[in-house]
């Protein structure tokens, strides 16, 4: 009873392996259904293990590949070759993994494998550390696919846990333990069967204890960090809202200054039709008028771009410049940024405007000049973003990447990354290229189907 239980066990881990680490290659078709997922690999699990009660090992490899073929072509969306491909390195896997544990035995105590497998106990045994071997297999797999997305997306919100693993390593031991036991006290019978049963049974619970809470633990820490997302949304959305009210207010000002010069044109016009002063007085009005124009247009050059973060970032940008004595031209023919996350548009341009604020500013020498130029254009269906510093500090570049020069690289250097690694969720292009006297960021984003010309 006790290893029917523990075989039918096997069946539905080894089904639930599967369907596991295909998640992480492949999107879930019942995504809000689980329940069709779950009865599906219990009807399969059912399946397996009543063919493997014929004993029969070709059968049971062709009903292990087929019902892979099936988790994978009918839970699971993605390419067809892909997935068929997946289907039959996974089986080819779990078959290599039951082999070897009866190889390894078979190996120790100088028999061949058919006299081995006689055994209900070692079976149950060989079963339990063929299906630990496939699990710590995923575990490496998985834990390198993981390691390899995280070098692309630093923001990645999946933790892994490859101490995990220590679980089904441990138990695999304990069993070859349990058969050296049971080889030195043949008398026991079938007390030991029994009793061996039972800590098998235990073994593979305390597996399923063990790997189930570190998915706990991982959804929590998923959880966190999405928590933290938002925390950082939000606070941007503050920013954001903080920087246009002041806006309004310096608004109102800039309304009441324009009243006050208004009244004084008026006052000059009067003198100017009561005497001689004609000329002079035409002078400083056209001089005034200029004056007022160009600081009326310097102040509402970003009032009318769309995306809130976008003017955030360039009013921000023209505070800095103003007080480091920076020249900042735009030349801005498209600013609905509306198909792009908020927190993602922070990322494209505020992460190199500061360091070209930075790069300027670090520039002593009075006949060099201090310039950040920004160009955003739409060329058919492309955005093309071109930020342009004048610079005179050394580049530092370490393993094919620019390194930053701030003093504490620890928690610093990551813009450019950042920037390229959004840039590319998009589907865009990003270019660095600098000399001597000037660096240039070049980014090219397909336009969305959402966006509209600005």
């Amino acid at each position: 009873m006790l290893d029917t239980i523990l075989a039918y066990g096997k069946c539905i881990l080894d089904f639930a392996l599967f369907f596991w680490f295909t998640m992480q290659f492949f999107a879930l078709r019942w995504e809000k259904q689980r329940r069709i997922s779950w009865g599906l690999l219990l009807g399969l699990s059912t399946i397996q293990f009543f063919v493997n009660l014929l004993y029969i090992p070709e059968l049971n490899t062709m009903t292990a590949l087929l019902s892979g073929l099936i988790i994978n072509l009918i839970l699971f969306k993605g390419s067809i070759a892909a997935r068929l491909l997946c289907s039959f390195l996974e089986t080819l896997l779990i078959v290599i993994c039951e082999s070897i544990p009866v190889l390894i035995y078979a190996s120790m105590i100088r028999s061949n494998m058919v006299s081995v497998i006689d055994d209900t106990i070692k079976n149950a045994g060989f079963n339990l550390s063929g299906t630990g071997m496939f699990c710590v297999l995923l575990l490496i797999v998985r834990y390198f696919h993981w390691a390899k997305r995280r070098k692309e997306d630093v923001e990645l919100t999946i933790t892994e846990n490859l101490s995990v693993i220590t679980a089904p390593i441990v138990s695999i031991f304990i069993i070859y333990y349990v058969f050296y036991i049971l080889s030195l006290n043949t008398e026991l019978g079938s007390r030991a069967d029994s009793l061996s049963m039972i800590f098998f049974l235990a073994l593979l619970f305390m597996n399923l204890t063990v790997i189930l809470g570190d998915n706990h633990w991982r959804k929590r820490c998923q959880l966190q960090h999405e928590l933290d997302r938002l925390s950082r949304i939000e606070r941007l959305d503050r920013v954001v809202i903080g920087q246009q009210d002041a806006f309004i207010e310096e608004l109102k000002g800039l309304a009441h200054d324009y009243t006050k010069q208004i009244d004084g044109i008026k006052h000059l016009l009067q003198e100017g039709a009561g005497g001689g002063k004609g000329k002079f007085v035409e002078r400083d009005i056209r001089s005034y008028a200029d004056e007022m124009l160009h600081h009326i247009e310097d102040s509402y050059r970003f009032a009318f771009i769309p995306s809130p973060a976008l003017r955030s970032i360039l009013c921000q940008t023209k505070l800095c410049c103003d007080s480091a004595q920076i020249q900042f031209d735009t030349n801005i023919l498209f600013s609905d940024f509306s198909f792009m996350a908020f927190p993602d548009i922070y990322t494209i341009f505020e992460n190199p405007l500061e360091n070209a604020v930075r790069a300027c500013g670090e520039i002593t020498d009075s006949s060099m000049a201090r310039r950040i130029a920004l160009t955003i254009s739409r060329k058919k269906n492309l955005i093309w973003v071109e930020i342009k510093n004048t610079k005179n500090n050394p580049v530092r570049v370490k393993h094919g990447r620019i390194q930053t020069t701030k003093p504490d690289e620890s928690k610093h250097g990551f813009g450019l990354k950042n920037m390229e690694r959004v840039v590319k969720r998009y589907g865009g292009y990003s270019h660095v290229e600098y000399t001597e006297e000037e660096f240039v960021v070049t980014m090219a984003l397909p336009v969305s189907f959402t966006a509209s010309g600005g």
